[in-house]
């Protein structure tokens, strides 16, 4: 599988990361990336993510591609499907995006349906550091990348997606959105809240000597992009919601445990929630 051009908006880790695995391994003439600012395009080109680039310019960009992925943070990625609406030559033009919320952004993409096909993905792949300088043309390799199409998705534009996503080493799932949503809140989206609570509730009293390494472990994720993740929490609200409330009951219930000196209970607890971490890793 080989396509002629394909364009990336965004050159953040994940876009970055794209560019450069299509380049290595062959599978695009032309990676075309399209930046809001000068100096991240000359970071992507220097970085060998992109062939070439444009800044803020879709015309040019986007003629005579195959497929556009969104790279950009999940607030902004309306704005740029109603901009590649007014722009996009072709309604065979298949156009992606990479956000970690699926609902929201498939639902409104729909209303430009004449003017392309779109289909939804995320690749859960990533790192808690942001930029192109970090990006990886392996970051895909042995990953899940989660396509959500919809009953009105083309057979062959799902096909042409999927085919490049598991060209890059990732294994393709299909998800219907709402449901996308309702997984990931609680695999991905609460795992950030905890840790960034974890991280503000350690007293500034404790000398940074004691702080320990299963704390460093627990909270390293809490080093992301917090614009990135407040935009993911606000758009998946209700999920996210739902996923805290659980999170809650099981940490109220060790609580009490422990407030009750209730050592048999307590171990019983945490032998369960150990037996399903080991069962998942």
């Amino acid at each position: 599988m080989k396509f002629k051009k394909v364009v990336i908006i965004g050159t953040g880790l994940i876009g970055g990361s794209l560019g450069k695995a299509l380049l290595k391994k062959g599978l695009a003439e032309e990676v075309v990336g399209i930046c809001r600012r000068q100096s991240s395009l000359d970071r992507a080109i220097k970085e060998k993510a992109f062939t070439h680039g444009f800044v803020n310019s879709y015309e040019e960009a986007i003629s005579g591609a195959d497929i556009i992925f969104i790279a950009t943070p999940v607030h902004t990625i309306r704005e740029v499907l109603e901009k590649l609406a007014c722009t996009v030559d072709s309604p065979d033009v298949v156009v992606t995006d990479v956000g970690s919320t699926k609902k929201e952004i498939v639902e409104y993409a729909d209303s430009f349906k004449d003017k392309f096909v779109f289909v939804g993905g995320h690749p859960l792949a990533g790192s808690e550091k942001a930029g192109v300088e970090f990006s990886s043309p392996e970051l895909f390799e042995g990953s899940v990348c989660i396509l959500t199409p919809t009953i009105d998705t083309p057979e062959d534009s799902k096909n042409k997606l999927k085919g490049l996503w598991e060209e890059t080493g990732a294994k393709v799932v299909e998800l219907a959105p709402e449901k996308h949503d309702e997984y990931l809140a609680f695999s991905s989206h609460l795992p950030h809240v905890v840790a960034y609570a974890l991280a503000g509730a350690l007293e500034e009293r404790v000398p940074l000597s004691m702080v320990a390494t299963g704390f460093k472990d627990t909270t390293r994720i809490a080093a992301s992009d917090a614009t990135l993740w407040s935009d993911i929490f606000i758009s998946n609200r209700d999920n996210v919601l739902r996923s805290i409330e659980r999170y809650k009951e099981i940490l109220s219930g060790i609580e009490k445990d422990i407030r009750d000196k209730s050592g048999e209970d307590l171990k019983k607890k945490l032998e369960s929630y150990k037996k399903k971490r080991d069962e998942i890793i």
